[in-house]
Order: C-alpha cells, then sequence, then structure tokens
C-alpha cells in the first residue's frame, strides 16, 4: 500500500540490522529494565507518604487522572522515539538538529544523578552489613556514636498494665515536646552512617566507610554491565523481580502485627474533601510526571536496543500500570510496619511518618527493629532497597555510555567493557565530594536542584518538537511503518495539546512554589543557593549552546540556517538500513518551512 511518498509494506529484502548496536535477547528483557527503571525508590518513601497526606485512597483519583493524561503519552514518545529511530538521547534529535542540545541536556542530568543515586546505594549497603548484628545497632543507645540525648520508646508488653501505659504515653509525651531527645535510629542515621558536620562549610575529613561503599555499588554496577544490554538484560530477572517477592514477604509478616492494620487503616481510608484542594491535585501531577522517570532520556536509550517492530503500546502499558501499581502496593508495607510501631510506642501513625530518606534510614529501621528476630527482615528491607536503587542506576548509566557510543562512532560494542569501566570509575571518583562529612548536604542540595526544572523543559520540547515542528501526521507515519497501522488519533491531542499544556502547569507552578533547600533546621547559606542553580540550569543551557552550535555549522544566510536545523536531517529514520530506503516521508523539507 502506498500512503503519500512512504512505502507502507513491509520489504521482503533481508533485514540489515546496524552491527554496531545490541539488541535485546528478548522483548521480556526490555519490559523488565522499564520496570526497573519505573519503580524507583521515590516510589517507596514519597509516593505512601503523598498518598496518606492527601486523602487516603482519594489520591488515586488525580493520580490515575495525570497518569493518563500525562505520564501514559510521555512514555509511549520516548519508546516510540527510541525504538524507530534505533538511536540515543544524543543522535534521536536528528529529527529536530537545532535542539539536539536537549539530548545532551538529559545526559549531564543523568550523570548529575548518578554521582547521589550511588551515594544513597553506599547508604543501604552499610545499612546492609550492619541489618547483620545483634542487637540492631539502631535499636539501642549503647553504641560509640549515641549522645546523651539518645532516647529509647518504652515498649508496651503488657496492654492492660496501666502503669507501663501511663509511663509510656508520659515518656512519648516528652519526646515529642522535648527536643532534646532523638532516637537512636536517628542518632545512627546521623553520627554513624552520615558523621554529618555542622554545615556545607564544614566538610571535615573523608569517611572511609562511605568511600567503600561507593566502591562497592559501582563496582557491582559495573559487573552488571560489563558487555551492555547483553548482561543488563540478564541481571534485571533479578533486580526488578526480587524486590516484589521480598517486599510481599515483608507485607506478610507486618500485616500480622498488632496495629498494622491501623496503619494501613490511615494510608487507604478516603477523604472525599481532599478531591476539592487544589493542592492534592498538584501534588499528584508532580509526583506522577517524577515517578515514571520521563524526561530523563532512560526510555529513549532503552528502546534503542528493541527490535524495529516490537509492540510499544503493550510494553508502555505494562510499565506504567506495573509501577504506578508498586507505588501503591508498597504504601501498604510501610504503613503496616509504622502502625505496629505507633502501637508499640502509644504514638499515632501521624505523628511518626517521615518522607524521602528519613523513611527508609530513620523510621522504617526503627519499626523492624521492633519485630520479633529483627536481623531477618531488616535484611531483606535492605536487600530489597539495594535493588531498587541498582535498577535506576543501570539506566542513568546506559543513557551515558550509549550517548558517547553514538558520538564517538570508533566505540562499538566490542569496547563496551572498557567504556563502561572508565565511565564508573569517573563517577565514582564523582561521588567523592559527597564522602566528608558535610556530604549529606551536598547530596540534599544537588538532589534538590537536578532536574527541578529541566526534566518539565525537555518533556515540553519532546511534545513540541514531534507534535509541531516534525509533525504529528508525519510522526503518525512513521509510526505505521513500524506497526502497520497508526496510533489512535487520542494520542496525537494528547501530544499536541494536553501534555504540553499539563508540562506547563507543572513548570509554572515550580517556580511559584520553589522553595530553597533545608536539611531539618539547618539553613544553606547563599553560597550554596547559588551553587544548586548552577546545578539546576546547566543542562538547560545546553539547549541555546547546541542551538548555537548548529546554526554556526551551517551556510547560507543566518535565517535560512535557523529554518534548516528546524527539519530533519537525512540520519533522521529507521536504524536499519533496509527501512531507511522507504523512509522517504522523514527527508521531505516540512510544509511550515516552505
Amino acid at each position: 500500500m502506498v500512503n503519500g511518498n512512504v512505502i507502507l509494506q513491509k520489504t521482503t529484502e533481508p533485514e540489515v540490522e546496524n552491527v554496531a548496536r545490541d539488541k535485546w535477547s528478548k522483548g521480556c528483557d526490555f519490559i523488565l529494565s522499564l520496570i526497573g527503571y519505573g519503580v524507583g525508590l521515590g516510589n517507596i518513601w514519597r509516593f505512601p507518604y503523598l498518598c496518606a497526606k492527601n486523602g487516603g485512597a482519594v489520591f488515586l483519583i488525580p493520580y490515575l487522572i495525570f497518569m493518563i493524561l500525562c505520564a501514559f503519552p510521555l512514555c509511549y514518545l520516548e519508546v516510540s522515539l527510541g525504538q524507530f529511530s534505533g538511536k540515543s538521547t544524543y543522535n534521536v534529535w536528528d529529527i529536530c538538529p537545532i535542539l539536539r542540545g536537549v539530548g545532551v541536556g538529559m545526559t549531564l542530568t543523568n550523570a548529575l544523578f548518578c554521582s547521589y543515586a550511588n551515594l544513597i546505594l553506599s547508604w543501604i549497603l552499610y545499612y546492609l552489613v550492619y541489618s547483620f548484628m545483634s542487637p540492631l545497632p539502631w535499636s539501642n543507645c549503647d553504641n560509640w556514636w549515641n549522645t546523651k540525648d539518645c532516647y529509647i520508646y518504652t515498649t508496651i508488653e503488657d496492654p492492660s498494665n496501666t502503669s507501663i501505659n501511663s509511663e509510656l504515653m508520659m515518656n512519648a509525651t516528652d519526646l515529642l515536646t522535648n527536643i532534646a531527645h532523638t532516637l537512636p535510629s536517628e542518632e545512627f542515621w546521623q553520627y554513624n552512617v552520615l558523621r554529618i558536620s555542622s554545615g556545607i562549610n564544614d566538610f571535615g575529613s573523608v569517611q572511609w566507610h562511605v568511600v567503600f561503599g561507593s566502591a562497592v555499588g559501582w563496582f557491582i554496577t559495573f559487573l552488571c554491565m560489563v558487555k551492555g544490554v547483553k548482561s543488563l538484560g540478564k541481571v534485571v530477572y533479578v533486580t526488578a523481580t526480587a524486590p516484589y517477592i521480598l517486599i510481599t514477604i515483608i507485607l506478610i509478616r507486618a500485616i500480622t502485627l498488632p496495629g498494622a492494620l491501623d496503619g494501613v487503616e490511615f494510608y487507604i481510608i478516603p477523604d472525599w474533601s481532599k478531591l476539592l484542594d487544589i493542592q492534592v491535585w498538584v501534588q499528584a501531577l508532580m509526583q506522577i510526571f517524577f515517578s515514571l522517570g520521563m524526561g530523563w532520556g532512560g526510555f529513549i536509550a532503552m528502546a534503542s536496543y528493541n527490535k524495529f517492530n516490537n509492540n510499544v503500546l503493550r510494553d508502555t502499558i505494562i510499565c506504567c500500570v506495573v509501577c504506578e501499581g508498586t507505588s501503591f502496593y508498597a504504601g501498604f508495607v510501610v504503613f503496616a510496619g509504622l502502625g505496629h510501631m505507633a502501637y508499640s510506642t502509644g504514638l499515632t501513625v501521624e505523628d511518626i511518618i517521615r518522607t524521602g530518606p528519613g523513611l527508609a534510614f530513620i523510621t522504617y529501621p526503627d519499626a523492624l527493629s521492633q519485630l520479633p528476630v529483627p536481623q531477618i527482615w531488616a535484611v531483606l528491607f535492605f536487600i530489597m532497597l539495594v535493588f531498587v536503587a541498582l535498577d535506576t542506576i543501570f539506566i542513568a548509566i546506559e543513557v551515558c555510555t550509549t550517548t558517547l557510543m553514538d558520538v564517538c562512532t570508533f566505540i562499538n560494542s566490542k569496547r563496551i567493557v572498557l567504556l563502561t569501566g572508565i565511565s564508573c570509575l569517573i563517577m565514582f571518583l564523582v561521588t567523592l565530594i559527597y564522602t566528608t562529612n558535610a556530604g549529606v548536604y551536598v547530596f540534599q542540595i544537588v538532589d534538590w536542584y537536578c532536574g527541578a526544572i529541566a526534566l518539565f523543559i525537555y518533556t515540553l520540547l519532546e511534545c513540541i518538537i514531534v507534535g509541531w515542528i516534525y509533525g504529528a501526521d508525519r510522526y503518525y507515519k512513521d509510526l505505521e511503518m513500524m506497526f502497520g497501522k497508526k496510533p489512535s488519533i487520542v494520542m496525537k491531542i494528547l501530544w499536541c495539546y494536553i501534555t504540553p499544556g499539563l508540562m506547563l502547569v507543572v513548570l509554572a507552578l515550580t517556580f511559584y512554589n520553589f522553595k530553597t533547600p533545608s536539611y531539618g533546621d539547618y539553613v544553606y547559606p547563599p553560597g550554596a543557593e547559588v551553587f544548586g542553580w548552577l546545578v539546576a540550569t546547566l543542562p538547560i543551557l545546553s539547549i541555546p549552546t547546541w542551538m548555537l552550535v548548529d546554526v554556526l555549522k551551517r551556510r547560507g544566510p543566518i535565517l535560512q540556517r535557523i529554518m534548516d536545523g528546524f527539519k530533519p536531517n537525512d540520519k533522521w529514520g529507521p536504524a536499519r538500513d533496509a527501512d531507511m530506503v522507504y523512509n522517504t516521508n522523514s527527508r521531505e523539507n516540512m510544509e511550515m518551512f516552505n
């Protein structure tokens, strides 16, 4: 069948794949990689908190709406771009060369993320080692790092014993009102793991236990990615599936504990009035955006190793449903444990709930320490976090190495071992800036600013490039070449209007609600904020920089150079030579520039 200038029927010529690029061994490898990438630590330590604080199960209503209107179309767009072109986050922008800086920015943002994501992994590994100790070191105040303010909750031994309960309530109340008291789990975190200094200007000395943990983390990453997607495709069968087994085991144990159902009730009981609260909708939109990893380039990089006719719609639906379902499922584990902790201490769930690293490294370890044989549950919990952290780091490194392979054409699959090793070594050296006594302050500010604005700009430009500059109709013809039929017109409406509109809303809200970071009661000095804004803006500056470079490389009148830069170049099209011959649609000049 002939449609315009594009022959849509499949060629009978033998397929010639790009020999310099590997492929996933099986389609399941790609799906598991998507799931591992989409399920990050934020799904475990942030979503349950947001859900509980924003109306319980009611929060799922705006969350699911924005998943359909925002997360799904962006995920589908990025996967289809990578699969159609077979190119990385850099070369995929052959579709609009003047905006190739989007891919450069994505790569830089991933490099920044890798540096502090590995720091989190080193913390998790440190906790994992200590989880084998008896008693757990964060369960008592008898260690070298504990202070005189260390405080242990009185445990309920007999609910009918009013004297014990009275003492418990008195001690719990005293803990809440006297800020000098700190829990042993918090002191373990602050004074053993972090060995925290007084501020970001007080670097102190290098903490060798963190350096060692970081080195171990990068060595594990190297081993798992030593052969690129060939080895990664095997590793994800463990790292992407084991967390579900481990989290289910923990849930089965936690749900049987006294008070667990109270915690679950706090988590899911709907507060319908929250639907009228605009902040609930804002929180849902922000969380759905960050939870799947759109805008980082991970979907593009992974999909570039797909076979040309892989079912993108199926894989995208599976990824969105599984990843967002995991967020909700993890909440049951978190709040069952917190419910038991609240029961044991006489506090309420609302009193002890935290979000972010505080949940994973202070509150939940404290809850685990109150279980029978707590070492078993602590080991399972931190092994689960190791797998979740590794999956995210794998793809972030893959974005960087894939970009380097596409930019440096002399690097082929035979040199992937060397490239991966050098990349991991460089990132290990970068991670060293977080290993001093002030490391957590640097971590907090980089985490706060990295991607805070850039990701929204990247995804907004993705929609504009495909929907308006290249043209949604033309891109639909490219998709028809892959799938034999065009997607629903609904996707075109989402890409052109609804999704970019939501991105503009999120970007505006980000600027409007943006607050300077803090760590507990510590307020960062102005110089640290300047550093933070450099972290936020440097990747974005690659966009105008590459626009200038692209214009200067071209010949002719300046206006013509700019117009030509918005047209796809001769390299845009399928990676397979046989398909490239028939992709004449991608080489036509766009009508808007004629």
